[in-house]
């Protein structure tokens, strides 16, 4: 390997972990961890804010994108007002366990857990939920996985009229 190539890498190794650490520190300002306890309002911050750091971040790496989170499906791990940073993954890489959006067969996004894997995809349930989803996670169907859920103040997710245009996609925990 020529110097010229092994510099043009080492500066793409440090590009990408320049991103990843910038993201981390931006969301160590604003991400409430995934626990079994619910965030206290004293920690969350209106949904503009939250939304616009959660953009920031997925801006940074290709195939990020940013979903608002509604239903109750998910409860604790993700509440009715969280935002998800949901990052596109190749479908091999799919595990047990991981949380993922995916649109289901009547066309909603869908935020639930993987529980299983089949020949034909995978099972997905809602930790609140008492049966499976109906349709299952397939390659052609898959968003991603959700690798950050930031928390926003109950009542603060109505954008301004000029900004409501940007009002990020809706994942839904659907109860079956």
């Amino acid at each position: 390997m020529k110097a010229s190539q092994y510099l043009g890498s080492v500066k793409a190794i440090q590009r990408k972990l320049l991103n990843w650490v910038t993201a981390l520190c931006l969301i160590g300002g604003i991400l409430i961890p995934s626990t079994s306890q619910a965030a206290s309002t004293d920690t969350e911050v209106p949904f503009a804010q939250a939304l616009a750091g959660a953009r920031q971040v997925a801006n940074m790496n290709s195939g990020w994108k940013v979903f608002v989170s509604q239903g109750e499906s998910m409860l604790p791990q993700i509440s009715h007002n969280s935002l998800l940073l949901v990052a596109r993954t190749d479908f091999d890489q799919l595990k047990e366990g991981m949380l993922v959006v995916y649109r289901d067969n009547s066309g909603d996004l869908v935020s639930h857990r993987l529980i299983s894997h089949t020949k034909d995809g995978w099972v997905a349930k809602g930790l609140n939920n008492y049966r499976e989803d109906p349709g299952l996670v397939t390659r052609d169907n898959l968003q991603g996985i959700v690798f950050g859920t930031m928390a926003y103040q109950a009542g603060t997710d109505q954008l301004a009229a000029g900004d409501a245009a940007k009002q990020p996609a809706v994942a839904y925990a659907k109860k079956y």
